[in-house]
């Protein structure tokens, strides 16, 4: 999850989708996933019901008509598996080494 795009995009605290310059050090990575990780939780902590059961819109294409909630698990999910290649490449990049 790039950290432009951690928020629902109906969120005030949505940013620009322009890329964000890759996290120099590995210190500066987790900090950038912890802030992004953030952004996202309150984000979604913020929505209400009733815009949790809105359709998402035409911005998700075929899907428009699918509640919020299923993109917010959708995403979610997403981040899990994505997330679960990177510690799958640390653990194969550990083995290398040893």
């Amino acid at each position: 999850m790039s950290s432009a795009n951690a928020t629902p995009p109906t969120s005030p605290a949505r940013q620009s989708t322009t890329r964000a310059p890759w996290p120099p050090t590995a210190a500066d990575a987790l900090a950038a996933l912890d802030t992004a990780y953030a952004r996202w939780t309150a984000g979604v902590v913020a929505l209400d019901a009733d815009r949790l059961a809105a359709p998402v819109g035409p911005a998700e294409g075929p899907w428009a008509e699918l509640p919020f909630a299923a993109l917010v698990l959708h995403i979610n999910r997403e981040t899990i598996h994505h997330l679960a290649e990177v510690l799958l490449l640390r653990d194969l990049y550990r083995a290398r080494q040893a």
